[in-house]
């Protein structure tokens, strides 16, 4: 899943390239956008495409899992400016829920996850950020674990089941189904996951 560094030219042809699909998917939909559409957009050459993208497709992914790195990026810093090991999990869990509850951050990745789910390479990319966005939080649950913070952590299964939790009900599907706001969604999650972990909130 790692790439290699481009040069700033290509980053620079690249991310021209994504724009430009960006702005013609938000007229067209995505399925109906070609790629000469995308290069009259962008102003910019067949050859150009090729050199950037192995087809439709790739571009699509490559914008979903930039879209999603901005949103693992926020997650990680938060994570690394906590003090303590339970200041960190507040902290992953408030980015988690601002991913959800903030409606333009939802919309774009809604947005390139609906257009890509028919996409080869799809279910290897959700994966791919699935696991970006639970390691933070399995690192601070290790940390919790050696020093006595979170004194019934399983690290890696408990980091996994709560990502699976905190998205079972902040999914867009889940709160069209059971509405919660965001310090409902955020104090569910707690009642379940601290006990879990040894915390003793008395």
């Amino acid at each position: 899943m790692t790439e290699a560094p481009l040069s700033a030219e290509a980053q620079a042809e690249r991310g021209q390239l994504m724009d430009a699909a960006l702005k013609v998917m938000r007229c067209n939909g995505f399925q109906r956008a070609s790629v000469q559409d995308i290069l009259d957009e962008a102003g910019l050459s067949t050859r150009a495409f090729y050199r950037q993208f192995r087809s439709k497709d790739d571009l699509l992914l490559a914008m979903f899992r930039t879209a999603s790195g901005r949103e693992v990026a926020d997650v990680v810093r938060r994570v690394d400016e906590a003090v303590t090991p339970l200041d960190a999990v507040d902290g992953w869990l408030d980015e988690m829920l601002a991913i959800a509850y903030d409606r333009r951050r939802i919309q774009r990745l809604v947005m390139f996850n609906v257009a890509a789910r028919q996409t080869a390479g799809y279910d290897e990319e959700v994966a791919y950020l699935r696991s970006q966005l639970v390691s933070p939080l399995r690192q601070v649950l290790v940390r919790g674990a050696d020093n006595g913070s979170f004194p019934e952590a399983d690290p890696g299964r408990d980091a996994a089941a709560i990502f699976d939790l905190v998205w079972s009900f902040v999914s867009p599907q889940a709160r069209r189904e059971h509405p919660m706001d965001r310090d409902q969604a955020r104090a569910h999650v707690l009642r379940f996951c601290l006990p879990a972990l040894g915390v003793t909130t008395e």
